[in-house]
């Protein structure tokens, strides 16, 4: 199977600032990205902010260390995964931010090419596992 990509929104009750803040604080995820166990930042742009991070997660099947590069606009931020890794081949993703009357919608893409060989249904569980997990988290950590 190749590649699988989802979408998933929360509205939080935050502005976007706030919201883009918690995102960009790597080292934080750890508290609220699923299967997240560490993210360290290794390099930053000429604005201070994430250029690359060096992430370990735990995918349930196997646990994962990989590089990724990111790209940070006003409302968003993007990565995509350096090279591939041991459960990776290609992963890239998103966070897209609109303000809603003082609150935010963040919407969260991610497209995963598995290097482990999964059946199509499981992969697709796990990805939308990490959408719900990950925006729900999102919000539990930018309200609190």
């Amino acid at each position: 199977m190749g590649a699988v990509t989802g979408s998933e929104s929360v509205t939080i009750h935050a502005p976007v600032s706030d919201v883009l803040a918690a995102l960009r604080d790597l080292p934080a995820q750890v508290t609220w990205f699923p299967g997240c166990i560490s993210s360290e930042v290794v390099a930053t742009n000429d604005d201070g902010l994430p250029a690359r991070a060096r992430q370990v997660n735990d995918v349930k099947v196997a646990k994962d260390e990989f590089d990724l590069d990111y790209t940070h606009t006003d409302t968003s931020m993007a990565w995509r995964l350096v090279a591939p890794s041991k459960a990776q081949k290609d992963a890239s993703g998103s966070w897209s931010l609109t303000d809603r009357a003082g609150a935010t919608e963040a919407t969260l893409t991610l497209s995963i090419d598995p290097a482990i060989p999964l059946p199509g249904f499981l992969l697709k569980k796990a990805l939308g596992d990490t959408l719900k997990g990950a925006t729900k988290g999102l919000k539990k950590y930018c309200e609190s």
